[in-house]
């Protein structure tokens, strides 16, 4: 059980505008104790707890966070409900009931940037709050993690804003160079650590993830390489991938296995190689479907991460693979009406749909 007394008394200590020395002169105790009480290192006398609650004018349970316990119980398990969804309208849903109760929780608040950030259909009409809320996690939080997701968000609201005016680039830029080197990551130094096998394979697939976002937005929505060169690099991105993952379990990296197929049907469609476009649609519903009907919890069998646990809600307990595979074939993808009505474009859907 966590026991909030040395973070409640410093709070009610500051808001009464006391020193640690003022404070310990009337309790007739030294500064250093007040410090290690604040500092969680030691507590009172528990005959001591009544007449401190009644100098701040609060209850015992007040002081000890008993009610805190209780709220740290219920934004543990939303938190938990919403980092396990994929769907924005359901996490601004619960994000939002969050805020409305604990509207100073900078954990609920990165999760709230996030959404208006990812989710807003109009972000000109939240970009105050965007701002407004960036700067309070900068100026008040100390977090780190929480100040560098914070950072990330404002990247991708500038990123999305500068599609309408290039002025936002410099923004970015800006955002960009604020944040620590690759070499300066938790990541690189991974092997120094006690028990360094699950956190390095957990870093390989962090990495791997990372390797693919940059790569495919540099080199797939790049216009200054060529189709052939993109058709290229995606296919030796899944020879690696296959590599790593030798017995088809892919994963953190199933999602992106599934979209790389279908970058190289898209690329194989536009270069009018129609056979090649098919055979990379059916490999992506192909897996979409082993990915429905896998169990959530499946073991990992590959030479790298023989061994490993593979939680399928670590890409969402909303994910379904086939829904928004099936999504992508009929609405997403620069396909041409005389290919979707293609029989055996109709084949790989029915797949999907059953």
């Amino acid at each position: 059980m966590n026991i909030y007394f040395g973070e409640n008394l410093k709070a009610l200590r500051k808001a009464k505008n006391l020193t640690q020395e003022k404070l310990a002169e009337y309790f007739g105790v030294s500064f250093q104790t007040v410090s290690k009480w604040e500092r969680g290192d030691t507590y009172p006398d528990i005959t001591m707890l009544p007449e401190i609650a009644i100098f701040f004018k609060v209850s015992t349970d007040e002081l000890l966070g008993i009610n805190q316990m209780e709220k740290e119980k219920e934004i543990t398990q939303k938190l938990q409900e919403y980092d396990n969804l994929t769907d924005g309208e359901l996490m601004t849903g619960i994000v939002k009931e969050l805020k409305a109760k604990y509207p100073n929780d900078f954990r609920i608040l990165i999760r709230y940037l996030a959404c208006l950030v990812r989710f807003s259909d109009d972000k000109s009409a939240v970009s105050s709050e965007i701002l407004s809320i960036y700067d309070n996690i900068q100026d008040n939080c100390t977090d780190d993690s929480i100040r560098i997701k914070a950072k990330r968000s404002l990247i991708e609201y500038y990123r999305a804003e500068a599609e309408k005016d290039e002025k936002y680039f410099e923004e970015c830029d800006k955002i960009i160079s604020q944040l620590p080197d690759m070499r300066d990551s938790r990541e690189m130094f991974c092997f120094f650590c006690p028990g360094k096998d699950e956190r390095i394979r957990r870093t390989l697939e962090e990495q791997f993830l990372l390797l693919h976002t940059v790569y495919s937005h540099y080199f797939f929505y790049d216009e200054r390489f060529s189709d052939e060169w993109v058709l290229e690099a995606f296919r030796k991105e899944i020879d690696f991938l296959n590599f790593c993952y030798d017995d088809g379990n892919y994963g953190k990296m199933w999602c992106t296995v599934i979209y790389c197929y279908g970058h190289l049907g898209v690329r194989y469609f536009k270069l009018g190689n129609k056979n090649n476009a098919l055979l990379n649609f059916r490999k992506m519903a192909d897996l979409a479907v082993r990915f429905d009907n896998m169990d959530r919890f499946t073991v990992m069998n590959s030479v790298m991460f023989k061994g490993k646990e593979f939680d399928k809600h670590t890409l969402g307990s909303t994910y379904e693979a086939k829904r928004r595979v099936l999504t992508l074939l009929k609405e997403k993808y620069p396909l041409s009406e005389e290919f979707k009505s293609s029989y055996e474009f109709g084949e790989i859907l029915k797949l999907l749909e059953n």
